[in-house]
């Protein structure tokens, strides 16, 4: 697989029902539907609702911006804070309420369907911390590992068969992992703002197609 190096400001923004943000779609499952998995990256400029994504596990992190709560819209409500440079899972079935606690933020957003992907994210240059979502149904099944790193500032590629590639802020990269240690795959070339992040790395495990 040759690996697609793009940028997310070239992506078409497709805008929220709510008229509350824009959301970028970076890369998708083609290979089923419902897909497996998606990653996009979020610009949500108020306050309101969080989609649903029933049998979905997400795990998001916020690119630019202040802290955003999410609360569950039932009695007891569960709270969820989405901070800047911290991966943070949660499951996609519940009916969240987003509140901006500092202004408009960006968000990357990871789904992966439950059963069927598995996942693990790590953010460098914020918390290293890898964490994980989803789960495969199969123990034992052999799996292809897609690498997907998204740029929050600039840099460049390490440890990899792309090494030395440089991304942009707002660049990212979809290609096989080649079981490289996800921290120690960008190398940003500034120091990383206190609170912040330089990258996000997302591997994402699916069965191996049979073999025909």
């Amino acid at each position: 697989m040759r690996p697609l190096h793009a940028s997310w400001l070239a992506v078409t923004p497709e805008p929220w029902k709510n008229g509350g943000g824009v959301t970028r779609t970076l890369s998708v499952d083609a290979a089923q539907q419902p897909p497996r998995w998606r990653v996009s990256v979020a610009d949500i400029d108020r306050d309101g609702p969080y989609s649903r994504y029933p049998g979905y596990d997400r795990v998001s992190v916020v690119l630019s911006g202040g802290d955003v709560e999410l609360v569950e819209d039932v009695a007891d409500a569960e709270r969820i804070t989405l901070a800047p440079g911290v991966a943070t899972a949660f499951a996609g079935d519940a009916a969240f309420k987003s509140h901006l606690l500092n202004g408009p933020v960006r968000v990357l957003n990871l789904f992966v369907l439950r059963g069927a992907a598995a996942a693990s994210v790590v953010c460098v240059g914020g918390g290293k911390a890898a964490v994980e979502a989803g789960g495969l149904t199969q123990d034992g099944v052999a799996t292809h590992t897609l690498r997907i790193i998204v740029a929050a500032q600039a840099g460049r590629l390490i440890h990899a068969a792309e090494a030395g590639v440089v991304l942009a802020a707002g660049d990212y990269i979809v290609g096989p992992s080649c079981g490289i240690d996800a921290r120690q795959a960008f190398a940003p070339a500034q120091p990383t703002a206190r609170n912040g992040v330089a990258a996000a790395v997302l591997d994402v495990r699916v069965p191996a197609p049979a073999a025909v």
